[in-house]
């Protein structure tokens, strides 16, 4: 069996502010639209699904909660997902508790970085938004300047044990251990699968891209990659999903 491990955000879905009228919608929150996928993903997705020689298991920095909003087979859980950057494991939807009880150990050493991190952020004039422990692994909030927040966090924080990052408005600060590399390898420990396929668009991602046998990922990610087999697109004409989706299709059938 193959593991197709794919990052969601921005890699198979897309916000609703850059949807077509067309997009299939797959996530939504008190009545509101939040993620589309285009068509001919979404079909391509259900119909990859349906092989039983693939396992697709989203990996995602979203909590379990954001997660579970994501619907992409008419209410069925993919029977494996990684949520909160691989630190929790959910099998046909549910939380393997072993896995939660083995990643909070893994980063048992951070919670002392946690709280220098975030008394630092309570104070940052920049930061708007709650600060919150996503299910007890990992520092999350926003900020007005995210560049200055993750620099200065930088000069505070233990490089050895945890780091901080930014996308968008959003900063976070995680266990260096929680990430997505070592989830997908902590999976393929206890699962078994002839080959690994990742797909990822950003930094979060390039763990796990750099562990793959095959790794897809967008043009101007491919110099953070370190993989001989990384195939890169141009994403500037198709959305990404559209691209990988096919030839992981054309490569894997």
């Amino acid at each position: 069996m193959h593991l197709f491990a794919s990052d969601l955000d921005n890699t198979l879905i897309h916000s609703y502010k850059r949807a077509d009228p067309e997009d299939v919608c797959v996530e939504v929150k008190d009545g509101k639209m939040l993620s589309f996928m285009t068509p001919y993903a979404y079909n391509k997705l259900r119909k990859l699904n349906s092989n039983k020689d693939i396992a697709f298991v989203p990996v995602t920095t979203r909590s379990v909660e954001q997660y579970r909003r994501i619907d992409f087979f008419d209410g069925r859980s993919p029977h494996l997902a990684l949520a909160a950057n691989g630190g929790i494991l959910l099998i046909d939807g549910i939380s393997d508790l072993q896995w939660f009880e083995e990643s909070k150990a893994l980063i048992s050493d951070s919670m002392k970085e946690f709280k220098t991190g975030m008394r630092y952020l309570e104070n940052d004039t920049d930061i708007y938004f709650e600060l919150r422990i996503v299910d007890e692994l990992f520092v999350f909030t926003k900020s007005h300047d995210p560049l200055k927040t993750k620099e200065c966090l930088e000069k505070i924080l233990d490089p050895d044990i945890v780091s901080p990052y930014m996308i968008g408005d959003k900063v976070y600060i995680f266990p260096n251990i929680l990430s997505k590399g070592n989830a997908v390898s902590r999976l393929k420990k206890k699962f078994v699968f002839d080959k690994t396929i990742c797909a990822g668009d950003s930094e979060f991602d390039v763990s796990m891209l750099d562990i793959a046998d095959t790794a897809y990922c967008p043009d101007v990610l491919c110099d953070d990659v370190n993989n001989q087999n990384l195939i890169g697109f141009d994403i500037t004409e198709k959305r990404f999903a559209d691209l990988l989706l096919d030839e992981f299709e054309r490569s894997c059938f």
